[in-house]
């Protein structure tokens, strides 16, 4: 056995450490839908690079099941990789439950909270008896993630538990499509073993940064048609089991003008940094403010008139081209200007989108167009 079949046959029992499962008939499919996604999660990065001899062999309890399903697995691994991925499984058996303790369902459903704008407006919807799946965003200042975790705690019922995703073991890659269907395998396991029918996931409806290179103006996370290929493996077993994604039809500006006073009084506390994700100034604790995520965050907050709500950035929302002293930031913040301008224009001449797109390409004109006339950063 290879490590990484090996990791697979037994990473149900790490990531539901701590939670109550079983192996029976039904049980078992949920387990296994971890593993499918797992897989997807774990070899995501040898299919991207098209590495030959890969072995996508699957480590299931009920192979025949998944034999009748493979073309609707093999279809959503396709649907996310953009590349065709040949799957075949294999029987294992199940293993002795060690930690195995005896639980009472809860009766609730599950929603995850991925430390950002959405899942703090995710707060305000009636889920207070809700449990929750919280994915730590480390990139974040450690007082940060503090603070969101007990606004967390603070806006959910004393009886909601409140457990980490697998952290490690999702590393850098916890926001990649392949890993949000993973942690929404677990989520679901975790819905099924509470006596609960329905997974949250709050995310809205953003603008595919690589639409120039790519025909979809959605990226895979958030175009609905990833959402309904899982949902239809759920409803393969026969379980009343759903992903519910309430604000994928939502721009993040028309979430953040929504929001409370009290909600957006938290979105300081987020961070979407992409440098400070990629650790390029290890000293740097402040988001830079002009890379595309930044532009992005600003963008948004700027359509929904919300900007008193955002953290400090190195470089501000006024922040001229011009101005900038440091040669290579300033390179970075025209490309990433110049690329969002390219989008743009793009967005404005094609008239050729989908039912899907088209609400989220007008979204995107009048956001820019509102944070250009605001802040004239050319």
């Amino acid at each position: 056995m290879n490590v990484k079949n090996e990791l697979l046959t037994n990473l149900h029992r790490e990531v539901l450490h701590g939670i109550y499962f079983d192996y029976n008939d039904t049980s078992s499919k949920f387990i296994d839908l971890i593993t499918i996604m797992g897989s997807l999660f774990v070899f995501e990065t040898d299919i991207i690079k098209e590495k030959k001899d890969l072995d996508m062999s699957i480590p299931v309890f009920d192979v025949a099941f998944w034999n009748k399903e493979k073309d609707t697995v093999e279809a959503l691994f396709e649907w996310i990789t953009d590349k065709p991925v040949p799957v075949q499984f294999t029987v294992i058996s199940p293993l002795d439950n060690d930690d195995a303790f005896l639980s009472l369902p809860a009766n609730q459903d599950v929603a995850l909270f991925y430390d950002d704008i959405e899942s703090i407006a995710g707060l305000t919807t009636d889920q207070s008896m809700f449990d929750y799946i919280r994915v730590i965003n480390k990139d974040n200042e450690k007082q940060k993630q503090q603070k969101l975790a007990a606004f967390l705690r603070k806006s959910v019922a004393d009886s909601s538990e409140i457990l980490d995703a697998p952290m490690k073991l999702l590393n850098k890659r916890k926001t990649t499509p392949a890993a949000i269907l993973f942690v929404l395998a677990i989520a679901a396991a975790k819905s099924y073993f509470n006596g609960g029918s329905k997974v949250f996931y709050y995310r809205s409806k953003q603008i595919n940064i690589d639409y120039l290179n790519k025909p979809s103006l959605l990226p895979k996370t958030a175009h609905p048609k990833t959402y309904q290929i899982m949902n239809n493996l759920y409803k393969s077993t026969s379980v009343d089991m759903k992903i519910e994604t309430p604000f994928l039809q939502k721009s993040r500006a028309e979430i953040i003008k929504e929001l409370p006073k009290e909600y957006k009084q938290q979105i300081k506390n987020t961070n979407d940094c992409v440098r400070m994700k990629r650790r390029i100034d290890k000293d740097t604790v402040t988001p830079c403010g002009i890379c595309m995520a930044c532009l992005q965050r600003k963008i948004a907050l700027t359509a929904a008139e919300s900007e008193v709500y955002d953290g400090f950035y190195q470089y501000d929302y006024g922040q001229k081209i011009a101005e900038i002293t440091n040669e290579q930031d300033q390179q970075i913040y025209t490309e990433t200007l110049d690329l969002m301008q390219a989008l743009y224009e793009q967005v404005k001449t094609n008239q050729l989108f989908t039912e899907e797109e088209q609400h989220t390409a007008s979204e995107f004109i009048r956001s820019f167009d509102v944070f250009l006339s605001k802040y004239s950063p050319f």
